[in-house]
């Protein structure tokens, strides 16, 4: 599997994860520089082992609504530490 990181007509940078075989599995939404695009890849290439799966193909149980998630910011300025050195939230 690899990457691809491609720049749009209006200036945006995105990606794409294709397999071995060519075929795209996964694209990204387009950023506005290439740096931050990467940044994003560098964070799912770091993150996607730890990746839940949720199957919705079986009716089972509800479950309880997710919890509020934990405030991204101290001291009221965003905690970049907790969302990545992009300042992308993890996906």
């Amino acid at each position: 599997m690899k990457f691809l990181i491609a720049a749009a007509d209006t200036g945006s940078f995105g990606f794409s994860l294709v397999g071995d075989d060519g075929q795209v599995i996964a694209t990204g939404r387009q950023y506005a520089d290439k740096a931050t695009a990467l940044a994003v890849v560098a964070d799912l290439m770091r993150e996607v082992g730890s990746a839940a799966i949720e199957d919705r193909t079986e009716p089972g149980e509800p479950t309880e609504p997710a919890a509020a998630p934990p405030s991204r910011t101290v001291d009221g300025e965003p905690d970049l530490a907790r969302i990545g050195r992009s300042g992308i939230p993890p996906v």
